[in-house]
């Protein structure tokens, strides 16, 4: 996964982009992630999977849901919920779905919690 950061020294609000197929994860960190503590709460479950502590973990957040198991995090937009009957009008919905809806190994995401924390910070 590659990711680019940016600041703005204005509002003092961090950005990043994603590669493709990752877009999700950036939406959610620029709408949740911009505090320290809560990126190293974060950290800290990463850890506790990786030591089979706990096997999974599941953050609720405004608009973002993310699951965390010991292979892999997958982030959706509360959006995805809906029935499936509000989406039958949309065509092809697969690109959207990027923006929404992501995952990728637990690896990956841990260097990017800790690449931002380290932005951030």
């Amino acid at each position: 996964m590659e990711f680019d950061f940016k600041k703005d020294y204005f509002s003092d609000k961090a950005t990043v982009k994603l590669s493709m197929g990752h877009e999700a994860f950036g939406t959610w960190l620029e709408q949740e992630g911009q505090k320290k503590s809560w990126v190293e709460a974060l950290l800290t479950v990463i850890g506790q999977l990786q030591q089979r502590e706990i096997t999974e973990y599941k953050l609720v957040g405004d608009e973002f849901a993310l699951d965390l198991n010991t292979e892999e995090a997958i982030i959706s937009n509360h959006s995805l919920h809906q029935s499936e009957s509000d989406l039958e009008d949309a065509n092809d919905l697969s690109f959207y779905d990027q923006e929404i809806q992501s995952e990728c190994g637990l690896e990956d995401f841990l260097n990017l919690l800790e690449s931002w924390l380290e932005f951030i910070g």
